[in-house]
Order: C-alpha cells, then sequence, then structure tokens
C-alpha cells in the first residue's frame, strides 16, 4: 500500500524542507471517499469488526488478498466496483483480524484517519503493534506519523527509528523519507551524504523520484557528496526514464543548457515537453520561453503565451513573473501594463526576487497603476534582500535620493557594495560616488578612484566618465589631463552625453591638450543639441567670451553662436548652473554692460534652484555686502543653504556665527557637522560650546571627548581644555599624569592656561613632585602670556613666602595684575585687603559687590569676572555657570579664595542658583581657612567683617541652616594656605 505520498525535489526551488507530508494527503491515498469526524456513523457501522483484544499469535504477509490488492496497490478490480466505504472497511477488518500484516496495516490507518467510520486512535495502536510485527508498510507509516508529529507527539528520533526499519526491508519510500530527513536536518544536523545514500538506496528499491533526488545532490555538489555533474546527469535518466516528472525535467534543463552532457535544445524541448505532459508545472513555464523564443520547437508565441498562462494559473511563481513580462512588452498576447503589475505582484508575494523588483520599478515611475514610492521602495527592499544585484543598485540610489524613505547615506552605501561584489557596474560607480564626495562614508578619493575602474571595466559609462575626472583634477590619482581625454572620449564613444561635453570643454579650452576650439565646439554643441543643459551653459560662456573680444564663428549661423542663446536654452530647462552662468555674465559685463542688480537676481533664481555655486555668492555678498547692501540675515539663509549641501566654507561662517544672527545652536550644529569631519579646530570649538551649554545642553563628557579628538591633532586649545578635565576629573576620571603631559604640550606652544596648569601641578604635587621652584617659573611664564590666575597664584606665594622671601608689596603688585588681567581671585584679594585696611572708598564697583556693602546681599549687583555675568543671554549663561562650577571645584579642593567666591556667587546667584545661607556658610569656612594661616590674618578679619554684614541681612531660620551648613563644611572640606600644596582641615 502506497498511503504517503512521497515529497518532491525540484531544480527550481531546490527547498525540500517545504515538502512535508500532510494527513490529508494520507488519508486521500488510503481512500476515495472521507468520514468526517463529525458525520453520523455509516448505517452498519454498529455491525464492523473492532479491534480485537488479542492479536494473532503468528501474523503473516499476504499481498494478494483484496485489501492489499485494491488500497495498496490501487487495483479497483480487487472489489466491486459497487462496493461502498464501510464494506471496504469490514472487509479489511476481516483480513486484518485474520491476522494479515498489509491488512492490518491498511486497516489501522482506515481507524486512525476516519475511513467509513470516526477517526480512533486504536487505529495508531494497531499500526504500531503491525509495525513492531515487522510490517514494512506500517513501519513506514508510524515513522511518518512521528516525522510529521500526526496523531503522535513528533518525535525524529521514533520517525527514523521506524523508517530505518522499512527500508531495510527494501521500502523504497521510507528510504526516500530517511533522505529527505538527512537533507533537511529534521532530528539532526544536515547531513547531505546520508541523504544521497538514502535516494540511492530508495532508487535503488523502484522510486523514480529519489533518483531524480539523488541526480540533483550529485549534478549541484553538496557538503559530502563532490560535485558530478555528469553523474548526476546518469541519475536524472534514470528518474526520467522511470516516468519521474522532475527526472525528466531536470534532464530537459541538463540538454538545453549542455550541463552534463551535449548541448540538444530540440531534444530538451522533447523531455520537458514529457515533464509538462506529468504535470510539471515549471516544465510547462520553461516550454513556452521555448515557444516564445523559438528554441528547439518552432517559434509561436501565442501558444507560448497560453503555456506560459495554464503555468501561471497553477501557481508557478516564475511563469507568473513571466506572464507580467508577457503583458509588459506584448508579446503573444496586446501588451496590457496593468495585467503585467498584477502578474508580478502574485508573483512578488510568492518570493521570486525579480518580480519584486520589477514591481517596485512599476511602483516606482508608476507603469500600469499609481506612482507609489513607498510601496516601490518595501519591493525594492525585498528583491535586495533577496540577493538581486540591480534591485541592491536601485534601492541604494532611492536612499541616497530619499525615495520612499529618509535619506540615508550610510544603508545606500551598504547596498551598493552588496550589487558591486555581484559585478553590477553601476553599483561599483555609485560607491565612487559615494566615497568621492564623503557621503556615508569618509571622503577618499583613491578608493572612489579604484571603483570607478572596475565600474568602467565592466562598460559603465558613468564610471568611465569619472576617471576622466579624477584623472583631470587628479582626485584620488596624479594628475593626468591628457589621459584623462582619453577616458572622456571612450565616455562618448558609449553614448555618455557629458562625456561629450568633457572632452568639448577640454578641447576648447586647450587644457591638458593643444587647443582645438574647432573640435571643441563640435562635442560641446553634439552634446548642447542632444539637450545636455550643463553643455549649452558651458557653450553660451565660451561664445559670449569670444563675443566679448570681437570674435565669430563662421561656421555657425547667428542663432547658434550667439552665446546668450545657449545659456536661455539651458535656463529653460531649469538648469540650476545656468542661472549662476547669467548673474556671472551680467555681474562682469560679458558682452553686455554690467549691470549687478540684474546679477543679483540670476544668483537668487539659482540659489532658490539650490544651485551652491549661486548660494555661496550671496552668501558672500550678502554677508560682506558686496555689489549688494549688507544684510546678515540674507547672508544666514543663503550659507545655511550652501552648508547644507555641503559647502565647508558656508559651515565655517555659520559654525562661527554671521553678526548676531546665527543662534547658538544653529552655530553648535554646524560646529559638530565640521568637527565630525576631523577639523580640530571645530572639534575644539564645539567641545567649549558642550563645556559652556552653548547651542547645546552642557556636557562635560562630550567635551573631553571633542577635546580629546582635537587634542590628538596639535590643537592647543583643546589640549589645555583636555588637561583642566583632567586634573578636574569633570568629564572623565581624574588623571594628573596625562593632564600635566597635555599641559605640558599646550604649554611648549605658548599657551597661557596651560601654563598656569603647569606651574600649579608642580606647585600642588598633581602628577609631579612638588616643586615651587619650577612652579614659580611656569606661573610667572602664564602671567606674562596673561594668565591672571598666574598672577594671583603668584601673589599668594609672596604673600605667604612659600618657596620665595615674603614681599608684600610684591604680592599686592601681583594681586593688581592678576585683577587687570580679570582674575576673580586677584579682585577679591584686592577687596578683602581694602576692607581690612578701612579703605573701601577707592574701590570700583566690580570689586565693592565682593564685599556685600548692600544691606540685602540680593540687592547687590553681579561680579563681572573673567567669565562670570548675570546676563540673560544664553553664552553670559553659560560664561558664569562655567565660572561658578570652576571656583566649586578649587574651593572643595581647598582654596580658601574660591571658597570665598563660591560664597558670594550663592549669595548673588551668579553661575549658580541663588541660596544666601549656603553662601555665607561658605563664607565662614573662607573666614576659617584664612584664619588658620598666620600670614593671612587680614583676609580673615575682612571676611568675618563681610560674614557678619551677610549674616545681619539674614533671617533667624537662613543663620541657623548657615550655621549648621558651615559646620559641616568645616568638618569634610579642607583648607589649603593658598599658593601651596598643603592642606588643613
Amino acid at each position: 500500500m502506497s498511503a504517503i505520498a512521497a515529497p518532491r525535489l525540484s531544480l527550481l526551488h531546490a527547498l525540500l524542507a517545504s515538502l512535508t507530508l500532510s494527513a490529508a494527503a494520507l488519508t486521500a491515498a488510503v481512500a476515495p471517499v472521507r468520514a468526517s469526524a463529525t458525520q453520523a456513523p455509516a448505517p452498519d457501522a454498529a455491525r464492523l469488526p473492532r479491534p480485537f483484544p488479542v492479536l494473532p499469535v503468528l501474523p503473516f504477509s499476504d499481498p494478494t488478498t483484496a485489501c492489499a490488492l485494491r488500497f495498496g496497490a490501487s487495483q479497483e478490480w480487487a472489489a466491486s466496483p459497487l462496493a461502498k466505504p464501510a464494506q471496504l472497511l469490514a472487509s479489511c477488518g476481516t483480513e486484518a483480524a485474520a491476522g494479515n500484516l498489509d491488512a492490518r496495516a491498511i486497516y489501522g490507518q482506515m481507524m486512525l484517519f476516519g475511513y467509513a467510520m470516526p477517526p480512533s486512535d486504536t487505529g495508531l495502536a494497531m499500526l504500531q503493534q503491525s509495525a513492531a510485527d515487522g510490517s514494512r508498510s506500517a513501519q513506514r507509516v508510524v515513522g511518518s506519523l512521528y516525522r510529521d508529529g500526526t496523531r503522535v507527539p513528533k518525535d525524529y528520533a521514533a520517525a527514523r527509528r521506524w523508517l530505518t526499519l522499512s527500508a531495510d526491508q527494501g521500502d523504497g519510500l521510507a528510504a526516500e523519507l530517511l533522505g529527505l530527513m538527512d537533507y533537511t536536518g529534521q532530528g539532526g544536523a544536515v547531513d547531505y551524504a546520508s541523504a544521497y545514500g538514502e535516494f540511492v538506496r530508495a532508487a535503488n528499491h523502484g522510486s523514480s523520484h529519489s533518483a531524480s533526488n539523488a541526480g540533483q545532490i550529485l549534478f549541484d555538489g553538496r557538503a559530502g557528496v563532490p560535485r558530478d555533474v555528469a553523474g548526476g546527469v546518469t541519475w536524472f535518466i534514470q528518474g526520467a526514464t522511470r516516468g519521474d516528472a522532475d527526472g525528466a525535467f531536470l534532464l530537459g534543463m541538463a540538454l538545453l543548457r549542455g550541463t552534463g552532457l551535449k548541448r540538444d535544445v530540440q531534444n530538451a524541448a522533447g523531455w520537458i515537453n514529457i515533464a509538462a505532459t506529468r504535470g510539471h508545472l515549471e516544465a510547462h513555464a520553461v516550454l513556452a520561453d521555448m515557444y516564445v523564443a523559438g528554441a528547439g520547437v518552432p517559434r509561436d508565441e501565442k501558444k507560448g503565451f497560453a503555456l506560459m498562462a495554464y503555468a501561471a494559473s497553477r501557481g508557478s511563481v516564475y511563469a507568473q513573473r513571466r506572464l507580467g513580462e508577457l503583458y509588459a512588452g506584448g508579446t503573444g498576447t496586446a501588451r496590457h501594463l496593468a495585467l503585467a503589475r498584477t502578474w508580478h505582484r502574485k508573483a512578488a508575494l510568492e518570493g521570486d526576487a525579480t518580480a519584486r523588483f520589477q514591481l517596485a520599478v512599476e511602483y516606482r515611475l508608476g507603469i500600469g497603476g499609481p506612482k507609489d514610492l513607498d510601496a516601490a521602495i518595501g519591493w525594492m527592499r525585498g528583491a535586495a534582500q533577496a540577493g538581486l544585484a540591480a534591485a541592491q543598485n536601485d534601492l541604494g540610489t532611492m536612499l541616497q535620493r530619499g525615495e520612499g524613505e529618509p535619506r540615508n547615506l550610510d544603508e545606500a552605501r551598504q547596498w551598493y557594495q552588496r550589487a558591486s561584489d555581484q559585478g553590477l557596474g553601476i553599483a561599483a560607480f555609485n560607491l565612487a560616488s559615494l566615497a568621492d564626495a564623503g557621503l556615508g562614508m569618509p571622503k577618499d578619493p583613491a578608493l572612489a578612484f579604484r571603483l570607478a575602474h572596475t565600474g568602467a571595466e565592466r562598460g559603465d559609462p558613468q564610471a568611465t566618465l569619472m576617471i576622466g575626472r579624477m584623472l583631470f583634477t587628479g582626485d584620488g590619482v596624479p594628475v593626468d589631463k591628457a589621459q584623462a581625454l582619453v577616458w572622456y572620449r571612450k565616455a562618448a564613444d558609449l553614448g555618455n552625453v557629458d562625456g561629450a561635453r568633457q572632452a568639448g570643454w577640454q578641447y576648447m579650452y586647450g587644457v591638458g591638450v593643444p587647443r582645438d576650439a574647432v573640435l571643441g565646439q563640435r562635442y560641446l554643441e553634439s552634446a548642447a543639441r542632444a539637450g545636455n543643459a550643463q553643455a549649452q551653459t558651458i557653450l553660451g560662456l565660451y561664445l559670449l567670451e569670444r563675443q566679448a573680444d570681437g570674435g565669430k564663428d563662421a561656421n555657425h549661423d547667428a542663432a547658434e553662436t550667439d552665446g546668450k542663446a545657449w545659456l536661455v536654452k539651458a535656463v529653460a530647462q531649469n538648469f540650476a548652473p545656468a542661472y549662476t552662468a547669467m548673474g556671472t555674465v551680467y555681474s562682469k559685463g560679458q558682452g553686455m554692460p554690467p549691470d549687478q542688480p540684474t546679477a543679483i537676481k540670476w544668483f537668487t533664481r539659482g540659489a532658490e534652484s539650490n544651485d551652491l555655486a549661486s548660494q555661496r555668492v550671496l552668501c558672500l555678498a550678502y554677508a560682506n555686502g558686496t555689489g549688494v547692501a549688507r544684510n546678515p540675515e540674507l547672508a544666514q539663509r543663503w550659507c545655511r543653504a550652501a552648508a547644507q549641501a555641503g559647502d565647508l566654507f558656508a559651515m565655517r561662517r555659520l559654525a562661527v556665527g554671521i553678526a548676531d544672527t546665527t543662534p547658538e545652536r544653529d552655530s553648535s550644529y554646524w560646529q559638530w557637522r565640521i568637527a565630525s569631519r576631523g577639523d580640530a579646530v571645530y572639534q575644539s570649538m564645539l567641545g567649549d560650546s558642550y563645556d559652556l551649554g552653548r547651542g547645546v545642553p552642557a556636557d562635560f563628557n562630550a567635551a573631553v571627548y571633542w577635546f580629546r579628538l582635537a587634542a590628538e591633532q596639535g590643537n592647543v586649545s583643546a589640549q589645555s581644555s583636555l588637561a583642566w578635565h583632567l586634573f578636574t576629573g569633570l568629564g572623565s576620571e581624574r588623571n594628573d599624569r596625562e593632564a600635566l603631559a597635555w599641559a605640558n604640550r599646550a604649554a611648549d606652544t605658548g599657551s597661557a592656561a596651560a601654563m598656569a596648569m603647569v606651574g600649579e601641578a608642580y606647585l600642588r604635587g598633581w602628577g609631579v613632585p612638588a616643586d615651587v621652584g619650577v612652579a614659580r617659573g611656569w606661573l610667572e611664564k602664564a602671567a606674562a602670556a596673561g594668565s591672571g590666575e598666574a598672577a594671583s597664584d603668584l601673589a599668594n606665594l609672596y604673600e605667604i613666602g612659600n618657596g620665595v622671601p615674603r614681599n608684600d608689596a610684591l604680592a599686592l603688585g601681583w594681586h593688581r595684575k592678576a585683577a587687570a588681567l580679570g582674575s576673580n581671585a586677584g579682585s577679591i584679594a584686592l577687596a578683602l585687603r581694602a576692607e581690612a585696611a578701612g579703605d573701601v572708598h577707592a574701590l570700583d564697583g566690580r570689586s565693592m559687590q565682593w564685599l556685600a556693602v548692600a544691606a540685602d546681599p540680593g540687592a547687590m549687583g553681579t561680579t563681572s569676572g573673567s567669565h562670570a555675568s548675570a546676563s540673560n543671554d544664553a553664552t553670559e549663561s553659560g560664561l558664569a555657570s562655567w565660572a561658578a562650577l570652576s571656583s566649586l571645584n578649587e574651593a572643595l579642593q581647598g582654596d580658601t579664595l574660591r571658597q570665598y567666591e563660591i560664597g558670594m556667587r550663592y549669595l548673588l546667584g551668579d553661575g549658580v542658583m541663588r541660596d544666601t545661607a549656603l553662601g555665607d556658610a561658605w563664607l565662614q569656612r573662607a573666614q576659617a581657612g584664612f584664619a588658620a594661616e598666620p600670614h593671612h590674618a587680614m583676609y580673615a578679619d575682612a571676611v568675618r567683617t563681610v560674614e557678619q554684614r551677610v549674616s545681619g541681612a539674614l533671617s533667624a531660620d537662613e543663620r541657623e541652616r548657615a550655621r549648621r551648613v558651615a559646620v559641616n563644611l568645616l568638618a569634610t572640606v579642607p583648607s589649603r594656605a593658598v599658593g601651596t600644596g598643603a592642606y588643613r582641615s
């Protein structure tokens, strides 16, 4: 009994895993009529034999009984044609009861799947018993049930065990199923060698399809099975001659292609036709192609179309796609683009990559229906993911242009690369274009040239043109203008109009080759007459220059030699550079008097048409007032447009700001754009923006990242800033040694701030043993270079006599210089000295603010030190916050002047949130620190006076809170003798 139909292998699909056994197929093989489990039992069902409580002790096999013959070999004569299903069931039951293994296997299936009775699991028990008793057909059926999980849990190990028993008894179908399990990895790893062996065994047991399967593995070659095309064809012949449709088709295809045997198109057509008559759908489709092309059969497009329609309507995916192509081309039928799209959609939904690509093109261009870019890119992506090179390239193009999805240069590059890896010339050109422009990948002209050369070798005219351009400009390759012309002419010979334009321009102006105006003009006119707007623009400008020089070409009539007429033609095509050319003509007065207002109008049209040259011209013109009234807003507009198109000059103008019209967030954005290209100056500038929260949220980690990139390229400002961050541990883990290394590098190039940091490092022993003498040397250099903080540190050294003779007069001088250089520490020291001496009348307003002279601290003004301001302006606010953070950092490390400064900042809300109690607490901490240093008694007295003045303006609750906070600060924050590395608690 052949209860289980063997799955099929196909050359066009080659997916055995998708060919699985279904319970429906099993039942259909058992009987022509199936009783539903929900149907009422047959009238005589109650009289049908039931499973036996005790099976015969000695079962026997007899395949000649009526039941075995009818169901085992599909012989209808074994029973009366008028026999009803119930009668047939009863007959098989009787034979099974007599102990016939063949009948018992059949009867077990009848019961299990409900043949003329409700389905019953008792049939499974009968099948399993029959299998155990040695029925090879029962063993195969039980193995198949476990393989597919039909009425039993799926169990590949059990399936293999039963199928092996059956196959070992010579059952070809069981061997074929084992081969399929090995091929698809069911119940274990994929094992092509074992699958091949099982298929061979099945073929030797009479399975024609297994012969075809074995041939396909051998023909293609798999792991463990070396490729043997001739051997594979031998198996195809065996399968074909034994009646297997796949074998006939595979043999026909081998003959058609001349693979494994001599090519014989007519014989191929015969075998493919045999496969078609055996119901092979793909054979119908291939035969249809042969009729359309007249290959091996008389050409008959209508018959080819009919065969293709037959296969397509019955589910052949290949035929569905080809039918769409036949409709699109009007081959064998009337042209019908809408039906073409319909059939392409059917094939695409079934996974045909080429159909997906064709459907994507139809949606993209609006062929056969509405244009739909969303659908287009979806289908294009599907085709690309399936590995179709043309689709991968076109998907890259859509992503680069932003069609159907937002522009994504990085992903576009990846798809171009996949297509180029498959040998597609235009994809190599697209990759070369990205590399040349630095779009979606770092700019790499050398790589661009190599990629363009690859595309040119594959016959792509655009890549050929690109090689000429790169040789001409020396972009990624040494300049060779003569060789560039050779490539331009090659491109022109391939039908590329741009190649003709470039060759014409080079000949006309004698660039890199002897000048030949006639030949140049001939090339340009050829391109211009073909409608190339760029050629028209170049030719127009050239002729206008000649007209301005009084020249005239006698070989052309007046209309053709009129340069302005050619420009008008280009303008009529809305060619943006033509607007720029017209602006240039009017600006320079070429062939006409200069006319700046008209020139500006033309440049504006060009800029509005996204011509980068016009945008740049207007950016500069309005920013500088060149030929037009200065207008920062228009300058900002056109600079931004040019910058967005990638113009680096415009980006730089926006990064630093145009007057006061560039918002800080825009400046920081353009800083990022340029910094991302590796420009150290703008990386450092962006780091400053992150430090100050200027146009971006303050982010010290981001600042350190950009400072480090710039510092590694030698940017002095970034080196100094990076050193500061590493010394303070803000935005990065503190690292005194690395900080000192960066500070030294910056100091060696004259950075005052870096020299001050090196001096302070030696003073405090940061990353190096403390050495006051070396520290003083660096601080003096820094002060001479303009560092107010270094001057303040020197004042403190002389004030306490640390490493130098104590000299208060010299210390006072350094404090004054520090204050003059903008140091808040210097200003505070002078103010406190004046307070201690009772001589505050000579102080300026800025110094008076440090003494909190107003009764209400909130009524006092704000400091205006080098970095501080209470302005609402974002930049001033950022600077104030930065200065406050710096002073707080120094205060926490024990600097008493900075403790005093941060206290005043909290009192004033200068760079920090206003908190008068916290401010007073810091003043108390500073007073205690000064009091601990004998040479700072005057500062201690002055701070005590100021603190009392501040405390008197506080409420009782604020004073109590200030006291508690001060106690905590005294216990946790150290104090340091100013200008030394010694700490006191």
